[in-house]
């Protein structure tokens, strides 16, 4: 997660803002398992790299990222199972590529779901807190340039919250020239789900279809709504049938996290060109160990 933000206006492009300047993530995510209150003393290391958040926070794998002029922080995500009132330590750190120096500031926000669509609330703003809970190894990190820094931060989850997630900042001090009349500051932020019982629950809404044409492939798309109270990963594939049953071919959707009341749209492509006829479509999406599957049908004329 990359926000790059105007002086006081960062809040209102959270969400738009991380494209204005290059600066690249090249974290990866990272979980850790529920640490009780004697073991939270220490910090733990993080786990290796397995996958990435980006704006749209898509659960993929990546490989090995060359190095090059930006700054990233490892872990981008870190999921955390557990159980009310305990306390998890994570290592979170910096490595800067660029030619500079940066200075950042720590700072926890709480990430709460609204009317389907996440926004960041700063700590101590919502009932049951998780980012109010927030201790930091220190209040400020610099990082110089070609240079890494680590910084630890401990979550205690409050007992009775609805809340799921929260977010370390790295809250830029330094202003950035661009070459032009307009300076910035960059902030990094690690993502902390928490996950504290079984109750996953997945609903999808009917699956929509854009039809082939002579410059495009057909398109699949469906909207998945967590109805739980835990977040999930969920990861799908679309397969095409002929009218006999028969399979034609799959495509695959681009795996995506969904915090309680979340709802996130699914797309993919389907790769080959489909000839006059009745086609179906079906749509399978697998989280923890649950399975989700709608389908639709399918002219081509």
């Amino acid at each position: 997660m990359v926000c790059v933000w105007l002086d006081k206006k960062w809040r209102r492009q959270w969400k738009q803002s991380w494209c204005v300047l290059a600066l690249s993530l090249l974290a990866g995510a990272g979980s850790v398992a529920a640490a009780g209150a004697q073991e939270s003393q220490g910090p733990q290391q993080p786990t290796p790299a397995t996958g990435a958040a980006d704006a749209t926070d898509t659960a993929g794998t990546t490989g090995a990222a060359k190095p090059r002029s930006s700054v990233s922080l490892a872990p981008a995500v870190v999921m955390v199972r557990g159980k009310p009132g305990q306390s998890y330590t994570q290592i979170l750190t910096l490595t800067n590529q660029t030619r500079q120096e940066f200075v950042f500031e720590m700072v926890a926000q709480d990430v709460v779901v609204r009317e389907g669509r996440r926004s960041f609330v700063p700590a101590g703003d919502t009932a049951g807190s998780i980012a109010a809970t927030a201790v930091f190894s220190q209040k400020q990190a610099a990082v110089q340039a070609r240079q890494s820094t680590s910084v630890a931060v401990t979550f205690t989850m409050p007992p009775g919250t609805e809340l799921r997630a929260a977010v370390a900042l790295f809250e830029g001090v330094n202003k950035i020239s661009t070459g032009g009349p307009v300076t910035m500051k960059a902030s990094l932020g690690a993502l902390f789900t928490f996950t504290v019982s079984n109750n996953f629950q997945v609903e999808g809404l009917p699956i929509e279809v854009t039809a082939q044409s002579a410059t495009a492939n057909l398109g699949i798309s469906q909207v998945l709504m967590n109805k739980g109270t835990e977040p999930i990963v969920a990861s799908g594939t679309a397969a095409v049938l002929n009218e006999k049953g028969k399979l034609l071919g799959k495509t695959l959707f681009d795996g995506k996290r969904l915090l309680p009341g979340e709802q996130s749209a699914f797309r993919a492509e389907y790769p080959g060109e489909l000839r006059k006829g009745r086609y179906r479509v079906l749509a399978s999406f697998q989280y923890e160990d649950k399975v989700v599957t709608n389908s639709a049908d399918l002219v081509v004329p």
